[in-house]
């Protein structure tokens, strides 16, 4: 804190004035009269400390409005880099919103190339659907477009999850968390399966199964909109 002059000091300085004009017959009745207001006015502005240390005890609610300004310094760090973090993990994120609920290990848009570099060579590579597919390790599937990149799954791992749902489960036990009834049919053209098919958010999603209340052994997931 500052130093400031005490008290003491100011009227001393006072009183030595005042004597030097009243021997020198100056008007000193109101000399004397504005000096104790202008002293009473720096009083209140630096207030001597109690322990006679010569600092100036700052007003109560300034000390509060200062205590406030150094949480405010303090706390702001700490939001900007939470705020940075945060747009970090948005950048970092490799599954687009609409695909959360889809845990194939790669999402849609990923050149064939780059499937390849993660799983290998795949075990399937033919038309099916009218579309190219290409299934590595026999159970994670993608559907290609013409460039060569994923614009589908073909699931056949019941470690992966739909939208909660999974191989192995029975169309009913799908209608229910899904929370809808399917439209169920028959494919015998190109399956031979019993399909239960659902729309979700921007997905057709299509269950197949060898019995119509029998466990789903592969679900075609592409993009509806």
């Amino acid at each position: 804190m500052p130093k400031g002059k005490s008290f003491y000091k100011k009227s001393l300085s006072v009183g030595v004035l005042d004597s030097a004009l009243f021997m020198a017959g100056c008007g000193t009745a109101d000399t004397i009269a504005e000096q104790p207001a202008e002293s009473e006015q720096e009083e209140a502005q630096t207030t001597t400390a109690s322990d006679g240390s010569g600092e100036t005890e700052q007003p109560e609610e300034a000390a509060g409005e200062a205590a406030e300004a150094d949480e405010e310094e303090t706390q702001a760090p700490e939001e900007n880099a939470e705020a940075d973090a945060s747009a970090t993990d948005e950048e970092g994120e490799a599954v687009p919103a609409d695909q959360k609920g889809i845990t194939m290990p790669l999402p849609l848009g990923t050149p064939l190339a780059d499937l390849i570099e993660h799983y290998g060579q795949p075990t399937y590579d033919d038309y099916f659907l009218g579309s190219r597919l290409v299934v590595f390790n026999k159970e994670d599937g993608y559907f290609l477009d013409d460039d060569n990149i994923a614009k589908g799954f073909f699931v056949g791992n019941p470690e992966v999850s739909v939208f909660d749902t999974r191989i192995g489960m029975t169309f009913e036990e799908i209608d229910e968390i899904l929370g809808a009834k399917g439209a169920v049919g028959y494919d015998q053209s190109e399956t031979q399966y019993y399909l239960n098919i659902h729309y979700v958010e921007n997905y057709k999603i299509t269950y197949s199964a060898e019995t119509e209340d029998g466990p789903v052994v592969e679900i075609v997931i592409i993009r509806s909109k």
